[in-house]
C-alpha cells in the first residue's frame, strides 16, 4: 500500500470517526458506523497481506548485542573519553565490519551516552563467534621497532626483572607474539618480543587493507595513506637492517626486516593466518576503533526456535480465542457471539496497525496479544451487564442499550487510560523485546475500544432495528441481593497482611537468587527438543561438566562454567520439551555450542536461543525498573485524583499497591526469577488490577447521586453487590488467555503468564475487600462527608456543562 492511499484511507476513516461520534441520527450513525468497520477491517487486512508482519529477533531468529564504548588512550598516553562523536563513528564501523557488502538487515542504535544496540536478524549460529569477534576486537595497528639485536638479550632480562617488581621502563616493554604453525597445523608458543614503547606510526595513516594467498600462504596487504607513506619511508632509512614489529592489540602478528630504505608506502603482514584470519583482520584493520567496547548483553535465537515460538504463538492463540468465546456465549448467549465479532474486528485492526507502521512482534509481544484479548472482552462484559440491569429496570431493547453504553463509557475509559499509562511508560522505559508488548498492548486497547463500544454497538443497531433480536438472555451467576462485604472487612485485611508479609519473607530469604539474569546478570540457554525426543538432566551434565577446564597459563581465565541448573517444560500443542539453562554470563556461549554439536546434527534438538546479561546492565534495569513502578503508581494515583474524591483515590491507591507489592514474592514463591518481563507484568496490573475499583467507585458515586437513602455504609454495600457479578465475570474473562498462556506458552510467555494471572486474581479480590472498606475507614476517621463531596462534584459538572452549551448556543447566534 502506497503513502498516497494511506493517507487517503486514513483521513477518510477519520472522518468517519467523526461524523458517527456527532451524528444524534440513529440512521446515520448505523450506516456511517458500517461503513466505518467495514473499510476499517477491509484496509487492515489489506495491509497485512500486502505490508506483511515485521517479527523481533526472539521469533525469525537473529543476535541482539548491547555493547559499551570504553575510554580509549590517546597519543600521550592519557585516557580519552567516550564522546557521542566516538559513538556515531563506532556505529559506523561496526556496519562496515559486519556488513560490508551492505547486502544484510543490520540496525544500529546508540543507547545512552555510551552504548550501541546491534540487531541481526536471520544470523546463522555459526556466524556468532565471528561476530562477536568483529564486534569487540578494537584492531589497533601500531608499527614500532624492536630493541636492536646488540644488547637485546641482556635488556630482555632488565624487562623481566622490572617486570616482576613493578617498574615500567621508559622505553621498551614486552609483548606477546603470535603462536605460530606447524606443518600439522599445531599452534607453537613465540617468546616475548622487546619492542619500543613509541610507535613509529599506526593504523590511522593505512588507507586500505586487503588479504592475498601467495607462495608463503595468506597474507594481509597494506596501502598507506600520503603521511603514512612518508613516515614509513623516514623510519626505513633510518632502521634499514632492522626488525619492525607489526603489532595489533598489543600483539606481535610479525616483526619483518626492514631491507629498503623506500616503501612507497606498500606494506604486508604475514603470520601463518587461515583464510579466515586473513580476511577478518584485513577488514578490521580497514575499519579501527578508537574506543574498545564490551558486550554487555546478548541474545542470540536459532531460526529454528524461533519458529517453534511462532508456531506456539498460534496455538495459543487460537486457544485463548475458543475459550474465550465458550465463556461469552455461555454467559450472554447471542450478545456473547456479538463481543466475539468485535474480538475477531479489534484483532484485525491491532495486526493492521502494527504492519501499517512497521511495529516488530515479539514472544513478549504474543503474550500482549493474549492479554488483549481478555481485555477487550472486558469491556463487553460491562456493557452486557450494565444492560441486563436496564433491561430488568423494564427498558425496552433499544433503550436499554443505548443506556448500556452510555453509562459503561466511563467505566471502560477510566480503566483503558489507567492501563494505557502503564503501557506508555513501560514503553519509554523498556527496550529490545519487552518494548514490543508495550507496543502491542496499546495498540490494543486502543482496538479494543473500538471494538466494544462501535462494532458491537452496530450490530446491536441493526439486529434491534430489523427485529433480529428482542430481548438478552443471559447466564445469572450471583443472585441479586445485598450482602453485608464490608463487615468482613477486617478478616480479609489481616489474611492480605498474612501474605503480604509471606510475599516479603520470600524475596528477603532468597535475596539475590530471586533475581533472573536480567537484573544480577548472568546467561542463559534455552532448548527445544524435537517432538518425541527426550534428554535427562544427566544428559546435560554429561556435556556441560567436561567443560570445566582448568586455569593454566595459555588459557589464563579458563572455562569457567561455574553453577548451573535446568528447568524444563512440555508443550502440549507442538509436542516439544522447552529445556532452560541458568548459568554465569560468559558460559552460555561455550554450553551452547556444546549441546548443537552433540544433538543438532541427529535431530534431538531442534533449536536454540542463548541471552548473556552483564552485572552493569543488570544494576541499571534493577534501578530503572523500580523507577518506573514508581512512576506509574503516582501517575495513576493523580489520575483518579482527577477523576475521583480523594477518599476514592487513596482507596484505590492503597489497593493498587497492595496488588503489585504482593505479585514479586508471590512468583518468586511459585519458583520463577523476576526478570524484565516481570517488570512489564507489574506495569499491566498496576494499570488493569484497578478497573475493578474504579467500576464499583463508580457505582458508588451514581448510587450517591441518585440520592439512595441509608448511610454511606449501606450505601457502598449495595453498589459493591450490584457491581459484583461484573467484578467476577471480568476476572474469567481476563484469566481465559492467561491460563492458555500457563500451559501452553513457552518459558518466557510464562514468565509473563504467572504474574498477570496473579494479579487479575489479586484485583478482583481487593476491588472487593480492601478499596471500599479503605474508603469508608477514611471518610470515617477524617469526618469527610463523602455524599456531600460526590454531590457537590455533580453539581460543579452540571454547571460547567450548561457554560458550554451556554456558550455554544451564543457560537451559534453569531
Amino acid at each position: 500500500m502506497n503513502a498516497y492511499a494511506t493517507f487517503l484511507i486514513g483521513a477518510t476513516l477519520l472522518l468517519m470517526l467523526l461524523i458517527y461520534v456527532g451524528t444524534a441520527v440513529h440512521k446515520t450513525k448505523r450506516l456511517v458506523g458500517t461503513l466505518l468497520i467495514a473499510l476499517t477491517a477491509a484496509s487492515s487486512l489489506l495491509t497485512i497481506n500486502t505490508v506483511g508482519l515485521s517479527f523481533g529477533i526472539d521469533l525469525q531468529g537473529g543476535s541482539e548485542f548491547i555493547v559499551e564504548l570504553m575510554p580509549g588512550k590517546s597519543d600521550d598516553g592519557t585516557p580519552k573519553p567516550v564522546t557521542s562523536a566516538s559513538v556515531q563513528q563506532a556505529i559506523g564501523i561496526i556496519e562496515k565490519r559486519l556488513n560490508p557488502d551492505s547486502n544484510k538487515d543490520i540496525t544500529l542504535q546508540p543507547q545512552g551516552d555510551t552504548r550501541i544496540v546491534i540487531q541481526m536478524p536471520g544470523v546463522k549460529p555459526e556466524e556468532i563467534d565471528g561476530i562477536r569477534k568483529k564486534i569487540q576486537q578494537v584492531a589497533h595497528l601500531e608499527f614500532r621497532m624492536t630493541h636492536p639485536d646488540s644488547g637485546y638479550q641482556q635488556k630482555e632480562d632488565e624487562l623481566k626483572a622490572a617486570q616482576a617488581s613493578g617498574v615500567r621502563d621508559p622505553s621498551f616493554e614486552l609483548l606477546p607474539q603470535k603462536p605460530r604453525k606447524d606443518k600439522a597445523g599445531k599452534e607453537i608458543p613465540q617468546p616475548d618480543l622487546v619492542v619500543k614503547r613509541r610507535a613509529e606510526f599506526e593504523g590511522k595513516h593505512v588507507d586500505r587493507a586487503g588479504a592475498t594467498f601467495d607462495a608463503e600462504g595468506w597474507t594481509v596487504l597494506l596501502k598507506m595513506n600520503s603521511e603514512g607513506t612518508n613516515l614509513f619511508d623516514a623510519t626505513a632509512e633510518v632502521n634499514q637492517g632492522r626488525r619492525m614489529a607489526i603489532i595489533v592489540d598489543g600483539v606481535v602478528i610479525s616483526a619483518p626486516v626492514l631491507r629498503e630504505k623506500k616503501y612507497g608506502g606498500n606494506a604486508s603482514i604475514t603470520g601463518d593466518f587461515d583464510q579466515e584470519e586473513a580476511f577478518t583482520l584485513s577488514t578490521l584493520l580497514n575499519n579501527p576503533l578508537e574506543n574498545p567496547m564490551a558486550i554487555q548483553s546478548e541474545a542470540t535465537v536459532s531460526s529454528a526456535y524461533g519458529q517453534s515460538s511462532i508456531d506456539q504463538g498460534k496455538w495459543v492463540g487460537i486457544a485463548a480465542l475458543a475459550l474465550t468465546t465458550l465463556f461469552m456465549v455461555f454467559i450472554y448467549r447471542l450478545a456473547g457471539l456479538v463481543a466475539i465479532i468485535g474480538l475477531v474486528v479489534n484483532m484485525c485492526i491491532l495486526f493492521g496497525a502494527m504492519a501499517l507502521f512497521r511495529f516488530t512482534l515479539t514472544m513478549p509481544g504474543i503474550a500482549g496479544l493474549v492479554l488483549t484479548i481478555g481485555m477487550a472482552v472486558d469491556a463487553n462484559v460491562l456493557i452486557f451487564e450494565r444492560l441486563r440491569e436496564e433491561m430488568e429496570a423494564g427498558k425496552t431493547l433499544a433503550g436499554a442499550l443505548e443506556a448500556a453504553y452510555e453509562k459503561a463509557f466511563s467505566a471502560i475509559a477510566d480503566s483503558n487510560i489507567t492501563t494505557l499509562i502503564s503501557a506508555v511508560i513501560l514503553f519509554a522505559i523498556s527496550g529490545g523485546l519487552v518494548k514490543g508488548f508495550a507496543v502491542t498492548l496499546m495498540i490494543g486497547l486502543l482496538s479494543s475500544m473500538i471494538g466494544a463500544l462501535i462494532v458491537t454497538r452496530v450490530i446491536f443497531m441493526w439486529v434491534v432495528d430489523k427485529n433480529i433480536l428482542t430481548k438478552i438472555h443471559t447466564t445469572r451467576i450471583i443472585p441479586d441481593k445485598v450482602f453485608d462485604i464490608l463487615s468482613k472487612a477486617p478478616a480479609f485485611i489481616i489474611a492480605s497482611l498474612v501474605v503480604t508479609a509471606i510475599s516479603f519473607g520470600t524475596l528477603i530469604y532468597n535475596g539475590k537468587s530471586s533475581l533472573g539474569i536480567d537484573f544480577r546478570g548472568g546467561g542463559r540457554v534455552d532448548v527445544v527438543l524435537a517432538p518425541g525426543k527426550t534428554l535427562a538432566d544427566t544428559d546435560f551434565d554429561a556435556v556441560i561438566k567436561p567443560l570445566r577446564q582448568p586455569v593454566t597459563q595459555e588459557k589464563p581465565k579458563g572455562a569457567d562454567i561455574g553453577t548451573y541448573y535446568i528447568q524444563r517444560k512440555a508443550d502440549p500443542a507442538t509436542g516439544a520439551t522447552n529445556i532452560s539453562i541458568r548459568t554465569e554470563k560468559d558460559s552460555a556461549p561455550v554450553i551452547d555450542e556444546a549441546i548443537k554439536a552433540k544433538w543438532t546434527k541427529d535431530g534431538t534438538v531442534s533449536g536454540t536461543s542463548i541471552a548473556t546479561v552483564g552485572a552493569v546492565i543488570g544494576d541499571e534495569a534493577m534501578v530503572s525498573s523500580l523507577w518506573a513502578m514508581a512512576l506509574a503508581l503516582v501517575a495513576i494515583f493523580v489520575y483518579l485524583m482527577f477523576r475521583f474524591e480523594f477518599a476514592f483515590a487513596l482507596g484505590a491507591s492503597v489497593a493498587l499497591f497492595h496488588d503489585v507489592l504482593m505479585v514479586p514474592g508471590l512468583v518468586v514463591l511459585f519458583g520463577q526469577e523476576l526478570s524484565i518481563i516481570h517488570v512489564g507484568a507489574l506495569l499491566t496490573i498496576a494499570g488493569y488490577s484497578i478497573n475493578d475499583t474504579i467500576v464499583v467507585f463508580d457505582r458508588i458515586r451514581e448510587e450517591i447521586q441518585r440520592g439512595v437513602g441509608g448511610s454511606l455504609r449501606e450505601t457502598m454495600n449495595e453498589a459493591i453487590c450490584k457491581t459484583l457479578s461484573r467484578t467476577l465475570l471480568t476476572g474469567p474473562t481476563a484469566l481465559a488467555p492467561m491460563v492458555v498462556l500457563l500451559f501452553l506458552g513457552n518459558p518466557a510467555m510464562l514468565e509473563f503468564a504467572l504474574p498477570i494471572t496473579i494479579g487479575v486474581l489479586l484485583g478482583t479480590y481487593s476491588s472487593i475487600f480492601i478499596a471500599s472498606p479503605l474508603v469508608l475507614w477514611y471518610a470515617k476517621k477524617t469526618g469527610t462527608s463523602l455524599k456531600r463531596q460526590v454531590l457537590d462534584a455533580q453539581i460543579e459538572q452540571m454547571k460547567a456543562e450548561q457554560a458550554i452549551a451556554a456558550a455554544q448556543a451564543a457560537g451559534a447566534k453569531v
